[in-house]
């Protein structure tokens, strides 16, 4: 919007070259009007227009927002305007460079000329204006009025549960004025679910346990019932392949002498290590029986499953 350049225009002070030219328009064709007189809550953000358009009645006709050329921001602004527009019934309209180009055709000066007249007056530089005397906001002290209507502002704002109030306390948390004292957020009695002893938390907290202690103790607990609960899952699931492998190997497992176990079953052994990850017979063993009871009641085992045909 060529915020490069800001400065004063009839005790407003305007914020871009585009704003200038808009005013100049509107005195040029007499129009009544004043600039950011009013903020409106439009749900998401508080929003504060440019102009304000006023018929020979001192009735508000249109509220106008002016906007560079940048596409998003146009969007953005447009999007603000309808709901202004829907909200409180109020007549709006965006104006950008190509809208100022074609009021300003019936002007006896030219945008470009308007633009460049502003740019150039020295009071108006925002290099200028940003240093002392020439900062628009230089020196410049609310009357008691002003501060009374902030102050009810204010409370309104967080009297409500708006989502202004959110922003706002939103900024304090980053600013860090939370830290020192100045959100006090309300704080409960709980009791560790591990010991059972009282600690003082935070209402929004998920906390749980007193300490660090007690909720890796917790952690460590699930994680080794999961691992057991796994374990024993990946047990019987070997349990149950060496069954149904003895049976489509009965003669194998029939004719396996007590001293070539492990050679009569390696076949099975390297199956159940492809699906299961496990090749220690000792292992192997304990899925069957619930504890290691060597390679030869292994092979008994299985034999017997042949024989009887049982699990």
């Amino acid at each position: 919007m060529n915020r490069g350049y800001a400065g004063f225009y009839k005790g407003f002070f305007l914020r871009s070259s585009y704003e200038y030219a808009y005013a100049k328009f509107l005195d040029y064709n007499s129009f009544s009007w004043g600039y950011e007189e009013q903020t409106f809550d439009i749900g998401y953000k508080i929003y504060k227009p440019d102009f304000f358009i006023y018929n020979s009645t001192n009735k508000l006709e249109k509220i106008v927002e002016i906007k560079s050329r940048n596409k998003i921001a146009k969007e953005t602004a447009l999007k603000s305007l309808e709901i202004i527009q829907s909200r409180f019934n109020i007549p709006c309209e965006l104006i950008s460079y190509e809208e100022l180009l074609r009021i300003y055709s019936d002007l006896p000066y030219t945008l470009n000329s308007t633009i460049s007249e502003w740019i150039n007056d020295e009071k108006n530089t925002i290099n200028k204006s940003l240093h002392g005397s020439l900062n628009g906001h230089f020196n410049i002290k609310h009357s008691n009025a002003t501060k009374k209507n902030i102050g009810e502002h204010t409370k309104k704002l967080w009297s409500s549960n708006s989502l202004a109030k959110q922003k706002m306390l939103e900024g304090l948390r980053n600013s860090g004025l939370a830290q020192k004292g100045k959100i006090k957020t309300q704080r409960v009695i709980r009791y560790c679910l591990k010991c059972g002893k009282e600690f003082q938390s935070l209402i929004t907290s998920p906390k749980k346990y007193c300490s660090l202690q007690c909720s890796g103790a917790i952690a460590i607990k699930h994680a080794t019932e999961e691992y057991v609960k796994q374990r024993n899952n990946v047990h019987s699931e070997i349990r149950d392949f060496i069954i149904q492998w003895s049976l489509a190997n009965v003669d194998l497992v029939q004719l396996t002498p007590m001293n070539k176990i492990k050679t009569s079953i390696n076949s099975l052994t390297i199956e159940i290590e492809k699906q299961f990850g496990v090749k220690d017979l000792r292992v192997i063993s304990k899925a069957v029986f619930g504890e290691d009871c060597g390679r030869k009641e292994l092979i008994n085992f299985m034999k017997k499953v042949c024989n009887e045909k049982i699990c």
